[in-house]
């Protein structure tokens, strides 16, 4: 039996509310009014320590049962309130103390997949649950330095495809945020669910401890380089309900420019290259190599002076070719398939509907976004997908077991996108923000998996937040 980290005796009721970077003015007296006795202009002004905000998601849709190909259709709803509280220091210029608490109140009609409109994954549980999602502390202004921060506590760790992490994690956080630099490094460990319909962790998302960091480099303009590093410990021990621990690493490079004009053939890039390497301990006690890596990326140009003003982008990614069910790369229980889009809406790294493990893939596609009025978004988004070894695992969550006919071709994705954003309105010195996305999602299976029909899926999603 290894050894627990001593992470894993943190106590969560410890970690205290904590609050997202706001920035507060210093408000000026007006000319002639005493010092005592600020005018009730600047008064109004101060800004108050605590600010509540409210999230309201409603989404439903039709399709197969938790959206997985070869299932009986049917409809689906879902209804979730997100408050979350802040509080910072009184300090005029620039808060030393900031904490944040963030809670999930959801009903769902079954375990459907969410739509792009969430912020994050997240296992989709039928009918009423709660859940603690954030809470934190954060102490700014590290030696007296504004670049550095310090956060303990639950915390949201998210990258552009979700294949690093795409999760809350209970950790100790170092931040750095320049003009021209940026990262963090942590060490984290997921210590309990926090639901209360799901009293502890899975399994096999139990006693892993993690250490992670990034540091990108503006290196011209708007073009970002960086490197990524995921450290994994899995010390649950043999289990035979957690038949594989994995210890290792995950290194990796990625490269990234937005709203570019310097060059004719594109306007905006992103590119991963991540490798892994470990072993995994089996629930008989043996031990194996483990070793893997993807390559993955879009680039994209827009059209500005064209009616719309159309986007074209060209998408793929292909991951090793594993030996066995234990080797090649794969996602961990803090990462996903996900695609985030923070300025509008996101999506997975080849559909909406059809989710991957990012591994024994290969896909390629193409995507056309377009902008019929402002703050209106049609968007059309084509792949395919294939298997690296036409005898190995399925990458994608079906029905039922799939039989592997020796093919290699999985089938195409289309998607179909249509998003509002309505114009934010100011009342009582907070903005309302309703937004608003429809999704018609096709499958059409290929001859990889001889029992699989096409499939298709509806959803819809409305969000308002204050």
């Amino acid at each position: 039996m290894k050894r627990s980290l001593p992470l894993r005796h943190f106590s969560p009721w410890l970690l205290a509310l904590s609050i997202a970077p706001v920035l507060a003015a210093e408000s000026e007296s007006l000319v002639g009014e005493p010092s005592s006795l600020p005018s009730p202009e600047a008064a109004a002004a101060t800004p108050s320590p605590f600010e509540l905000g409210h999230k309201l998601t409603v989404q439903g849709g039709y399709g197969p049962e938790n959206s997985q190909p070869g299932n009986d259709d049917k409809g689906f709803y879902g209804l979730r309130y997100e408050p979350s509280l802040s509080w910072r220091s009184s300090e005029p210029q620039w808060p030393k103390w900031q904490a944040f608490g963030r809670a999930w109140l959801n009903y769902n009609s079954s375990s459907q997949a969410s739509t792009g409109l969430q912020d994050e994954t997240s296992q989709q549980i039928e009918y009423f649950s709660a859940e603690l999602r954030e809470f934190y502390v954060r102490r700014n202004l590290l030696g007296d330095d504004p670049r550095f921060s310090l956060s303990l506590g639950r915390q949201r760790y998210a990258d552009h495809f979700g294949i690093w992490w795409d999760d809350s994690l209970e950790s100790l956080r170092l931040n750095f945020d320049d003009t021209f630099t940026r990262g963090f490094v942590a060490v984290g460990q997921q210590l309990h669910s926090y639901n209360s319909d799901i009293k502890a962790l899975d399994d096999s998302e139990r006693d892993i401890a993690y250490a992670m960091g990034e540091y990108a480099l503006r290196w011209s303009g708007e073009h970002w380089a960086g490197v990524r590093l995921l450290l994994e410990q899995d010390h649950s021990g043999q289990d035979a309900d957690d038949p594989s621990d994995f210890d290792g690493v995950r290194a990796g490079l990625f490269f990234q420019g937005e709203a570019l004009s310097g060059s004719p053939l594109f306007s905006d890039y992103h590119l991963e290259l991540v490798a892994l390497d470990g072993d995994v301990e089996l629930a008989s006690g043996d031990e194996q190599d483990r070793s893997g890596w993807a390559v993955l990326g879009e680039i994209g140009k827009r059209f500005h002076d064209l009616p719309w003003t159309p986007r074209l982008a060209l998408h793929g990614g292909i991951t090793d070719k594993p030996d066995d069910a234990n080797d090649g790369f794969y996602l961990n229980a803090i990462q996903s398939d996900r695609v985030a889009n923070p300025d509008t809406y996101s999506s997975g790294l080849v559909s909406s509907f059809i989710g991957v493990d990012l591994r024994n893939l290969a896909y390629y596609g193409i995507a056309l976004e377009t902008q019929p009025q402002p703050r209106h978004h049609l968007d059309l988004r084509l792949s395919d997908l294939y298997l690296r070894d036409a005898d190995g695992a399925v990458p994608i969550s079906l029905g039922e077991p799939a039989e592997q006919s020796g093919s290699r071709s999985l089938g195409q994705t289309l998607d179909l996108n249509y998003y509002w954003e309505m114009f934010p309105v100011a009342l009582q010195d907070k903005h309302v923000q309703v937004n608003a996305l429809f999704t018609a999602s096709y499958f059409r299976a290929g001859d990889a998996i001889g029992n699989l029909d096409n499939d298709s899926q509806l959803s819809f999603g409305v969000v308002l937040r204050y």
